[in-house]
């Protein structure tokens, strides 16, 4: 899970940042999917479209990871409203039949720039309930036990220095977010030690 926060967090330094702030040209058309098998960190699923439903014969891609949507086998998920299914990078599995296989990774993204303040603030607070939800997810795993005392001033941390470094057009540096959070959340968990 420390990989998926690290990749979270570069995701939203990259192209995502960008896809915060301003229409999202990477949308593509569509919108659900059906969950073939349920995973630790997502799940594989089949595209479904108009023309054929959620077909076994469509195009096969790994949902990645949200905070409070629990899947499970056949369940059908959709794109909130004010979102879009975006492909980014891929992921890589051994079938069955040990075979490696390769399909498109799919992350929901906002696909419209914010028209209000309460457009960005919304923004802001899905990410931080996303690293808050993955926050609370390793430490579960890592150490054992839930810590949302710890996880609720972390999420606070990388939500107040993701909106700095977008403000001043910075770089997101992971050791700079790392002291920040050792120095207002006094610790620093076993899951973000290098």
């Amino acid at each position: 899970m420390k990989k998926l926060l690290l990749l979270f967090c570069i995701t939203l330094t990259g192209c995502a940042t960008y896809t915060l702030f301003h229409d999202n040209e990477n949308c593509i058309g569509t919108r659900e999917f059906k969950i073939l098998q349920a995973l630790d960190d997502g799940a594989l699923a089949y595209e479904c479209t108009v023309l054929s439903g959620c077909d076994i014969t469509n195009r096969l891609v790994f949902l990645d990871w949200q905070p409070d949507v629990d899947y499970y086998d056949g369940l059908v998920v959709k794109a909130p409203s004010n979102k879009c299914a975006v492909q980014n990078g891929v992921y890589r599995y051994t079938n069955k039949q040990n075979t490696q296989k390769t399909v498109p990774v799919i992350k929901f993204e906002f696909k419209d720039s914010p028209k209000t303040e309460e457009d960005i603030a919304e923004r802001l607070e899905d990410i931080r309930k996303t690293m808050y939800a993955a926050c609370v997810h390793d430490s579960k795993i890592h150490d054992k036990k839930e810590d949302t005392k710890f996880c609720d001033c972390y999420a606070d941390q990388f939500v107040s220095y993701f909106a700095d470094t977008v403000k001043e057009k910075s770089e997101f540096l992971d050791d700079k977010l790392y002291k920040l959070v050792k120095k207002k959340c006094n610790k620093l968990p076993k899951w973000l030690n290098k």
